[in-house]
């Protein structure tokens, strides 16, 4: 199953996902992650701020401390509740509803807030709570709104199976490209087993002449300075076998292949690199470039030296 699919699956269950009562607390009560204690809905919101509306179950808050539904809801059908009790009645019966039982684990009692003016307007059927700035406004009751799952919920369940799905594929595909193409050739190179092989039985030919003759056969020189100096483009930036990857199997260093590049076109790296080589070491041979081409799959270069065997 591709990412996206399993991140859309994700988004539709963590949508789907009901509200739940608190595993810990009573119903006017709310968990306290932080203390793991019950709180009560009372002394965090004070009482409902109009009439006919009630706590709703846990004050809105799961067992983590994140916001599922508003803190109050309008009364049920045939309840009202005039006096702003935590809980509606039956309308007209002149008592109150009974308070649920506290939970053991109640948290320190403190004083309930005071009752704000209710902003319920006659002609804007919503109520905004504002005892509390951290909690969300109160709209007009339906059967839809109190059970929205907040982005912050959505995304702690989301993004932690995403990056996970995201890092795996990462791992594959490089473990793959690893194993299956330790480097990629230089573009238009040829690198067929017929050909290396046949270059590479050249070798021993070439093995007892000097390097330095290559710089007296400038024909052939010309031939491997057309293949092995220009770079691949942006889209060859893992390939390998050119002269700056010539330089390093010879160990020189890096800056030395940058400063040799940077006299181009009026030098040729390649002519500067069998220059500092038979400079420093008299004795290196054809033989010993041949096998630095094959050990960089260079067959179609290999070719054209095997022309001074």
């Amino acid at each position: 199953m591709r990412p996206q699919h399993l991140l859309s699956a994700a988004l539709f269950l963590a949508q789907a996902v009901p509200h739940e009562a608190s595993q810990h607390c009573s119903r006017l009560e709310y968990w306290n992650p932080d203390n793991l204690c019950c709180g009560s809905c009372l002394q965090r919101f004070g009482p409902p701020p109009c009439p006919d509306y009630e706590f709703s179950e846990n004050c809105g808050l799961n067992d983590f401390g994140d916001h599922v539904m508003h803190p109050f809801k309008e009364c049920p059908r045939g309840q009202c509740n005039p006096d702003l009790a935590e809980l509606c009645s039956f309308c007209g019966s002149g008592t109150r509803a009974p308070t649920p039982e506290g939970s053991r684990q109640r948290c320190g009692e403190k004083p309930a807030p005071t009752k704000e003016p209710c902003p319920l307007k006659p002609e804007t059927p919503s109520v905004l709570s504002s005892q509390e700035t951290s909690s969300p406004a109160i709209s007009s009751p339906s059967g839809t709104s109190e059970h929205t799952v907040p982005w912050q919920a959505l995304l702690t369940f989301a993004l932690p199976l995403v990056l996970v799905l995201l890092v795996t594929s990462a791992a594959i595909l490089l473990f793959a490209l690893k194993r299956h193409s330790p480097y990629l050739p230089y573009p238009g190179s040829n690198t067929s087993g017929g050909s290396l092989v046949t270059s590479e039985a050249e070798l021993p030919n070439l093995a007892s002449q000097p390097l330095s003759r290559l710089l007296d056969e400038l024909e052939v020189l010309e031939e491997l300075i057309v293949l092995l100096d220009p770079e691949p483009g942006p889209g060859g930036a893992l390939a390998c076998g050119t002269t700056r990857h010539l330089a390093a199997k010879y160990g020189l260093p890096a800056s030395w292949s940058t400063f040799a590049y940077s006299l181009r076109p009026s030098h040729s790296p390649l002519r500067a690199l069998i220059e500092m080589v038979v400079a420093r070491e008299p004795s290196a041979s054809l033989g010993q470039l041949g096998t630095h081409l094959a050990q960089l799959g260079r067959a179609d270069a290999l070719q054209v030296l095997s022309k001074l065997a």
